[in-house]
């Protein structure tokens, strides 16, 4: 396709987007102008809680002495007003006032201090400071303007930054500039008419949807069977387990088979932010995170009790969605406390619903995903026990049932699975000083799963069981001044127990993981001592040395560097080097050979054998290749390079544009080989051994006969039970370190936001466009890019987005587009753009009864019901399992009642 066409394509799909949009607001009351600029929803609670919530819902700096406000309560504040009306009312009574700063933001101290701020005098002080902001990074430089301009004439003030969870660093209370993060709060999610967390993942341009349900029961080849009917998260499509899953930055337990997280378990009404590291991060988090590192946050925060119920259909077809919920939380003085439950029941699409689908070719009764019953408990507590030491607990219980009619045809299966997951995470934070804090931290998790085949003439059971351990000790906070600011470091050691039980094979592995990290954020240039074109320069160094019982160990670095230009555009740049090691089951599992016989036919990648005359079947091939099990297994390794941009351009208020450019070398990858695979695809005919190594094959044939081995003979030769002399092929099939993977490109993510006369607008876009994609079975294959091509990840994927506010009415609407390709023989695949759109509406601040404070939505994703492209496949379904899906337009509406 020209990029003439693609620009049309886009064009077009940027009407239809905004014909969306149009179509929301014209469902909704005219908007007139009104004076009020934001609008707030914070609950009757702890003033530090409210002021905190004040500070994000207007994006409002706040500086706060916390000896002022730790014993005070706020009222209720809800509904549209100005930054100012709703801070006066949350102060109101307080003996508290404010004052405004010539950047905008607002200093909070008691009402006879408000003239010597207004006087430009400085506050000497060593009371803690607490500070408050929506951006991160501002609340980072703002904590070291604020600190430096009260200590203009005294030593240092005691300061402390709100504890908040950072993804992609483990020092305290600071973003890493250097490192990408997307981040996706409550209202984003509320927003994109999602049922569930993989509905949320499925709409991120990064992610490539690889390993769910749909993409295992089709005949995708690349895809990872994990055994729970579940999903997982797959970033740059480099693999399910190169993505790293985090609950509250703590790993969690995984699932299945597979190294990797079920986020099916993951209960989407307690999630408050979701951050996307695309980035390689091992330095940080160790094993697996090498395509990045997904972090979902639950809700912590919460003052009060609510109920919600969500219900959701198809416009063609059966498919169904029912959720209820319920959340209630209170704060006290000295800590605070949360629980959420949430009921999830789903019902999957019949096959025999979708036209496009061969019905001659799959299973009578066969489904689009799982019907789906999942109960999540998900719950916090934090406590300051004194002054200097604050604990904390999170909880997360879920119990999830799948069920699932086999898509192929004549197997007549239904896979059933019941999973329980916990996970806690216990922490201990203590300040030895007011720069410098230790922690204690302990995670426990463990994922039960039961899984059975239910066929015509049997049925088969498996017990799989991953436990989890892990305690650690960290240090964090800042060690000395330089010219440019203060020097932030982290460092800590752990030690964690991962191990694995199988009942079907009667296997139990275990290994222990020992590690030390460290890592600095180093200010070479600051407010003091900057020169032109170099507002701020930041070093990042990190590093982390790993032991494992099983594989060695590995020491893993990662250098950044953030150059702030001046105020509103900065550049970045990152190397690092990232690693993963095989699953428990892969390595530990009894190797396991077949003997079986080919056609001459099936060898269409390599010359096939000739006929042997002694063979029961002149046409047949006797094959040798691994089934399951390899010992021989090695970790992966990766290395990353990044650099990118944000820009903040004055003349455009409101306005952020955001590049990122990413490179990953990605070596000795895992990959399971199909037994047909070597013989028919060419890049692969380096795994055939044609005639095999005699020694090789009397050795596998030896390891046999000791028992350390397993062969089993599906050849049924006419002189008996196959020899060594009889393994005319060797097939180097089954989980092995084969290939290495090149993948490049580039991410963009603008955003941009206005307070009108008519309310508050909001645009937004966040793509990536993969320049390169290239797979190697070995150094010595030629390399092939396999990017647009089936089953593979696309060149370009773009979520656009635009939305409108305004007294408790927010229409939203979103587009989403994945570009044409050609599957495996040529064949063009259309592009497939879609349209989302969501209605929410708030009556909080608009009633004074019972239906106070309700809020109601209604979502449409697929707005157009557009198919999906059309490519014939193997098992019938006839289309991309990974790049689209069928379930097309579906409707979701959702009630939320806050009862205080």
């Amino acid at each position: 396709m020209t990029i003439t066409n693609k620009a049309a394509r886009i064009c077009s799909a940027g009407a239809k987007l905004l014909l969306a949009l149009v179509t929301v607001v014209a469902l909704s009351e005219r908007a007139a102008a009104q004076e009020e600029i934001h609008h707030f929803d914070i609950g009757e609670q702890k003033l530090t809680t409210a002021l905190l919530q004040f500070s994000e819902q207007s994006d409002t700096l706040l500086v706060m002495h916390t000896e002022l406000i730790a014993d005070r309560s706020a009222p209720e504040v809800k509904g549209d007003m100005p930054a100012a009306e709703a801070l006066e009312k949350l102060l109101e009574g307080s003996g508290l006032e404010y004052s405004v700063g010539n950047d905008g933001g607002v200093t909070v101290v008691h009402a006879e201090q408000t003239e010597d701020l207004s006087s430009g005098k400085v506050l000497p002080t060593s009371r803690p400071m607490l500070m408050a902001q929506a951006s991160m990074e501002q609340n980072r430089r703002a904590a070291t303007d604020t600190v430096e301009a009260v200590n203009e004439d005294t030593e240092k003030a005691d300061f402390q930054i709100e504890e908040i969870v950072v993804t992609g660093t483990n020092i305290r209370g600071v973003q890493n500039p250097t490192t990408p993060v997307l981040q996706f709060d409550r209202m984003d999610i509320e927003l994109s008419g999602a049922a569930t967390v993989e509905d949320f993942i499925r709409t991120i341009p990064q992610n490539f949807n690889s390993s769910t349900q749909l993409a295992f029961d089709s005949a995708n080849p690349n895809t990872t069977s994990n055994g729970t009917q579940g999903a997982t998260i797959d970033l740059r499509g480099l693999g399910p387990g190169s993505t790293l899953t985090l609950l509250n930055g703590r790993r969690m337990s995984s699932a299945g088979l597979s190294n990797f997280v079920d986020i099916s378990i993951l209960p989407l009404g307690a999630i408050e932010r979701v951050d996307v590291l695309t980035d390689g991060a091992s330095a940080i988090y160790g094993s697996d995170a090498v395509g990045g590192v997904v972090n979902f946050i639950t809700r912590k925060d919460y003052q009060g009790f609510d109920l919600n119920a969500r219900y959701g259909t198809v416009t063609d077809g059966a498919k169904e969605d029912f959720g209820i919920g319920a959340a209630g939380g209170t704060n006290w003085g000295s800590g605070g406390g949360f629980i959420g439950v949430d009921y999830l029941e789903q019902t999957p699409l019949n096959t025999s619903d979708r036209s496009f689908v061969d019905q001659a070719a799959v299973q009578e009764g066969s489904t689009f995903g799982s019907e789906t019953e999942r109960l999540s408990v998900a719950a916090s507590l934090n406590q300051e026990i004194f002054q200097r030491l604050q604990t904390g607990v999170d909880v997360l219980f879920s119990d999830r049932r799948a069920d699932n009619a086999d898509i192929n045809a004549g197997s007549a299966i239904v896979d059933r699975a019941d999973q329980e997951a916990f996970f806690v995470n216990t922490r201990a934070e203590y300040d030895i000083s007011n720069q410098l804090a230790g922690a204690l931290l302990f995670d426990y998790g463990r994922n039960e799963l039961e899984t059975s085949d239910s066929r015509t003439d049997f049925e088969v059971r498996n017990e799989l069981i991953n436990e989890q351990t892990t305690i650690e000790g960290q240090l964090s906070g800042q060690i000395f001044d330089l010219p440019g600011g203060s020097v932030s470091i982290a460092a800590g050691a752990l030690h964690r127990t991962e191990e694995f039980e199988s009942t079907s094979i009667d296997l139990s592995a275990d290994r222990d993981v020992t590690a030390v990290y460290a890592e600095a954020l180093i200010p070479i240039i600051g407010e003091s001592n900057e020169v032109q074109f170099v507002q701020r320069l930041e070093l990042s160094v990190a590093g982390r040395y790993e032991d494992y019982s099983d594989f060695g160990d590995t020491l893993d670095p990662k250098l950044g560097l953030f150059w702030e230009v001046f105020d509103g555009l900065s550049f970045r740049g990152s190397y690092s080097e990232s690693f993963r090691v095989p699953d428990l089951e892969s390595v530990n599992r009894p190797l396991e050979y077949f003997i079986i016989g080919l056609g001459r036919s099936t060898f269409t990648a390599v010359e096939p054998p000739e006929a042997d005359d002694r063979l029961s079947f002149p046409d047949q091939v006797v094959v040798l290749f691994p089934f399951v099990g390899n010992p021989d297994l090695e970790p992966e390794t990766a290395e990353t390079w990044s650099a990118g941009f944000v820009y903040q351009p004055e003349f455009v208020k409101g306005l952020t544009i955001e590049g990122n450019y990413f490179d990953i070398d990605y070596t000795n990858r895992l990959e399971s080989i199909f037994t047909f695979e070597p013989i028919q695809v060419p890049e692969f005919a380096l795994l055939v051994d044609s005639p095999p190594n005699p020694a090789e094959i009397e050795a596998i044939f030896a390891g046999a006969a000791s028992g350390a081995i397993a062969i089993r003979d599906f050849a049924f030769l006419s002189s008996g039970p196959t020899q060594p002399e009889d393994i005319q092929v060797l097939i180097n099939a089954g989980i092995r370190n084969v290939t290495r993977r090149e993948v490049s490109g580039v991410d963009l993510n603008a955003r941009y936001e206005s307070d009108t006369e008519i309310g508050r607008l909001t645009f937004g876009l966040s793509g990536s466009y993969l320049t390169d994609f290239t797979g190697q079975v070995s150094d010595l294959a030629a390399p092939v890019d396999q990017r647009n091509t089936l089953y593979r990840p696309i060149d370009l994927s773009l979520r656009a987005n635009a939305s409108w506010s305004s007294n408790g009415l927010t229409a939203f609407a979103a587009l989403n587009y994945r570009d044409s390709y050609q599957d495996n023989v040529a064949n063009d695949i259309d592009a497939w753009t879609t349209v989302d759109i969501s209605l929410l509406y708030d009556v909080a601040g608009r009633r004074h009864d019972v239906l106070a404070n309700i809020r109601v939505g209604l979502s449409v994703t697929n707005l157009f019901d557009e198919e999906p492209p059309f490519v014939s496949t193997a098992e019938g379904l006839n289309f991309d399992t990974a790049n689209a899906d069928p379930f097309g337009r579906q409707i979701n509406f959702t009630i939320e009642n806050r009862f205080w």
